[in-house]
C-alpha cells in the first residue's frame, strides 16, 4: 500500500495524513532481518492486524454465526464502494506526493513487475482452468485475468529513512505496486460488468471523477465550518463511490483521479481531503475487510484454485523482481524478498469485481483471500534470512 507523506511536488504540506513509524528491525548481531510493514489498506500499524478482520466476519458471515446473512451482505454494496472509493483516494494522494526523480523509476519498475507477475498467474490460471473444466462465476478468460491482478499484489515494506538505496527503491516499487493494479483491476471490473463498451465505462468515470474532484475542490476551500467541509468531504467521496458503480466502473479507479487531482490543483485541497477523509477510513477499511471475510465460501473448488495461485504467484513475483530490480539498480534477491508479502489491495479490488459479476458465487474474493494467508506465512520464511542477503 502507498505510504504517505513523502516530498510533494506541488509544496503542498499534507499535514494529517500519516501513516505508522514502523522501521526496520534487525539483530544487532548481524542475525535476522525482518521489515516491519504497515498494515494493510492504510490502517496504522498499531490497528488490528487486517487478517483478523477478516476472520471477523468470517465467523459472523453465512458460513458460521449467519449474521451477516447473503441479504445483509447485499445491503452493504453502498458502503462498500464508499470505502473503495476512498482507498483510492489515498493512493492517489500518495502517489501525487512521492518526489517525482523518486517515483519516475520506482514507477515503472512497480508497473513492469505487477504486469509480468499478473501475466504469468493469468496465463498459468487459464491453462489450468481450460484442463480442469471448472464452473466459474465468468468466462474463464476474464476470471483468469482477474486472479491474476488480484493475486500479485504486494504489500509495502516501511524500512525506515536511514537506511542504504536499493531498500529504499525497493519499498517504493512496493508501495507504488497498487497503481498499475488499480489500473488494471479497473479494467477487469468494466469486462466483468458485460458491458458494451467497458473502455467507455472507464472513460466516462474517470470524467465523472474529474468534474466530482474539481466541484469538491471549489466547495472545500469555501466551508465555512468544519462541520460543513466534512459534509463536503463525505459527499465527494460518496459519489466518486457511488457513480462508478452504477455504470459499472472502479470506485478504485476513481479515487486515485481524484486524489492526484486534488494533490496538484492549487489551494490545500490535498490537505483538507486527507485530514477530513482519515476519519471516514477508519470505519469503512475494517467494514471492507469484515465483508470480504463473511464472503468466503467455503468448498472443494477454492483448494484447487488457491494452491496453484500460490505457487504461480511465487514463481511470477520471482520473476519480476529481477526485471524490476535491473530497472532500479538493486538486488533481485532483496526486491523479491520485499514484493512477496501480499497486500490487501488485491482483497479490495476482487470485492469489486465481485461486485459487478452480481453472482451469489464468491470462489474470487474466497481464493484472493486464502492465497493471502497462505503467501503471508510463505513470506514470514522468507523473510527470515541473513542480513548479508540485503546487502
Amino acid at each position: 500500500m502507498t505510504q504517505l507523506p513523502f516530498t510533494n511536488p506541488s509544496n503542498k504540506k499534507l499535514s494529517g495524513v500519516g501513516t505508522s513509524t514502523a522501521t526496520q528491525m534487525s539483530n544487532p548481531r548481524g542475525g535476522v532481518v525482518l521489515p516491519k510493514r504497515i498494515a494493510a489498506l492504510g490502517l496504522r500499524a498499531s490497528a488490528m492486524p487486517s487478517m483478523i478482520y477478516v476472520l471477523v466476519g468470517f465467523i459472523l458471515g453465512p458460513q458460521l454465526l449467519d449474521i451477516l446473512s447473503s441479504e445483509i451482505l447485499g445491503h452493504l454494496d453502498p458502503a462498500v464502494s464508499i470505502g473503495l472509493a476512498a482507498l483510492g483516494v489515498f493512493v492517489g494522494l500518495g502517489l501525487g506526493s512521492h518526489h517525482a526523480r523518486t517515483t519516475r523509476w520506482a514507477l515503472l519498475a512497480a508497473t513492469i513487475g505487477a504486469v509480468i507477475t499478473a501475466a504469468v498467474i493469468a496465463i498459468a490460471m487459464y491453462t489450468l482452468f481450460q484442463f480442469l473444466e471448472l464452473d466459474l462465476p465468468s468466462s474463464t478468460a476474464i476470471f483468469a485475468f482477474s486472479i491474476g491482478i488480484c493475486g500479485c499484489a504486494s504489500a509495502a515494506a516501511s524500512l525506515g529513512y536511514d537506511i542504504r538505496p536499493h531498500r529504499h527503491i525497493a519499498a517504493r516499487i512496493a508501495e507504488l505496486e497498487d497503481v498499475p493494479l488499480i489500473i488494471l483491476g479497473g479494467l477487469a471490473v468494466t469486462l466483468a460488468s458485460a458491458g458494451i463498451d467497458p473502455f467507455g465505462q472507464m472513460r466516462l468515470a474517470i470524467i465523472a471523477s474529474l468534474a466530482i474532484s474539481i466541484a469538491g475542490w471549489l466547495l472545500f476551500e469555501r466551508a465555512r465550518s468544519d462541520a460543513e467541509r466534512a459534509v463536503f468531504v463525505t459527499g465527494a467521496i460518496a459519489l466518486l463511490g457511488g457513480l462508478p458503480a452504477f455504470i459499472g466502473a472502479s470506485p478504485l479507479v476513481s479515487g486515485v483521479v481524484a486524489g492526484l487531482v486534488w494533490v496538484y490543483i492549487p489551494g490545500s485541497a490535498d490537505r483538507i481531503i486527507a485530514s477530513d477523509l482519515r476519519k471516514l477510513q477508519q470505519p469503512l477499511v475494517p467494514l471492507l475487510l469484515i465483508v470480504a471475510g463473511a464472503s468466503i465460501q467455503l468448498n472443494p473448488l477454492l483448494l484447487w484454485i488457491t494452491v496453484p495461485l500460490v505457487l504461480f504467484r511465487l514463481s511470477g513475483k520471482l520473476i519480476a523482481s529481477t526485471a524490476a530490480a535491473r530497472i532500479v539498480g538493486a538486488p533481485a534477491a532483496f526486491v523479491g524478498t520485499v514484493l512477496v508479502p501480499p497486500g490487501a489491495i488485491g482483497i479490495a479490488i476482487a470485492l469489486n469485481i465481485q461486485q459487478v459479476l452480481g453472482t451469489g458465487d464468491t470462489i474470487l474474493v474466497s481464493s484472493i483471500i486464502m492465497a493471502a494467508v497462505a503467501s503471508e506465512i510463505l513470506a514470514v520464511a522468507l523473510l527470515t534470512v541473513k542480513e548479508e542477503w540485503f546487502n
